[in-house]
């Protein structure tokens, strides 16, 4: 659920609050928007983030974790510790 590249990063970005598409692309860098938009309807479908459309002229959407997304936090935090503590 978490593998690949950019899942555990869009997931971390949105564990406070609601973030709008264009601010989380610019938070992610790297990432194509196609690719994060990709990734966020995967995640979507898992469960793991929800999609809240804010107005629909002009589109603006923005994404949320769900407690279960948020749930797969700790083991992010395990994660990111680990990579420091052994500089990888």
């Amino acid at each position: 659920m978490l593998g690949g590249k950019w899942k555990g990063s869009i997931l971390w970005h949105l564990k406070d609050e609601p973030v709008r598409f264009n601010d989380l692309t610019r938070m992610v860098g790297g990432a194509r928007k196609k690719m994060i938009d990709q990734r966020l309807k995967e995640m979507e479908k898992e469960g793991l983030v929800r999609r809240e459309v804010l107005s629909d002229r002009p589109i603006a959407v923005a994404y949320q974790a769900t407690d279960f997304g948020r749930s797969a936090l700790g083991i992010l935090e395990q994660l990111k510790n680990w990579t420091e503590e052994n500089n990888l």
